[in-house]
């Protein structure tokens, strides 16, 4: 096993959430499959955003 047998508890969450997403209807995968891209397009969104402040600021402290 290793020198540390403990295993950590997102792992076995994203493992039991694999499971559980195959085990759903064709119909409820597609939503989660969905609702995960639209969480993927916020944080990437956000992120822009957060860059864009950056870049903002930076420009305001005559940094660039």
């Amino acid at each position: 096993m290793g020198l540390f047998p403990v295993r950590l508890h997102s792992e076995y969450s994203v493992r039991g959430a694999a499971r559980r997403v195959t085990d759903l209807p064709d119909r409820l995968r597609s939503v989660a499959t969905a609702a995960t891209n639209d969480a993927r397009i916020v944080a990437v969104l956000l992120l822009l955003a957060a860059i864009a402040l950056a870049w903002e600021m930076a420009a305001s402290f005559h940094v660039i």
